[in-house]
């Protein structure tokens, strides 16, 4: 991610630190989920955006995602969540934690989301290309 980008996603990230995020402008809502989507599953996989409280707003990944054109990458963390049943992870964390600790001590494979952290770390759709543009225009 550019240097610009990072800057705006790090002003979006403490504008919310002080106001909370449902205060936040849309296009500030837009960069705090997007951003640390991005910024969790690169450093640890989707285990660790669910793990920490970037999980909350996975739903407001998936749709900032959708919003930019990032379709194949809002549909990998929409196919993240379901690993957690049909409604998907819960918004709690530490109620979440639970669930993704009851999720890989029953899986076969601990590291249940080694598949789509992969496909997302060959980034399908250019994010940070699409959050410019979209951000160009808004």
């Amino acid at each position: 991610m550019e240097a610009e980008l990072t800057a705006e996603i790090d002003g979006a990230r403490t504008r919310c630190e002080v106001v909370g995020f449902s205060e936040l402008s849309e296009r500030d809502q837009l960069l705090v989920a997007v951003g640390a989507l991005e910024a969790d599953v690169n450093n640890g996989g989707f285990d660790q955006f669910y793990f920490n409280s970037a999980g909350d707003l996975w739903r407001q990944a998936v749709a900032g995602l959708r919003v930019v054109g990032a379709v194949r990458m809002a549909e990998l963390v929409e196919r993240s969540s379901l690993m957690f049943g049909p409604a998907g992870p819960l918004q709690n964390r530490e109620r979440r934690q639970a669930q993704l600790l009851a999720l890989t001590e029953s899986a076969e494979d601990p590291d249940v989301f080694s598949e789509l952290d992969r496909e997302f770390w060959s980034y399908p759709d250019d994010v940070s290309a699409l959050l410019r543009a979209h951000l160009g225009s808004g």
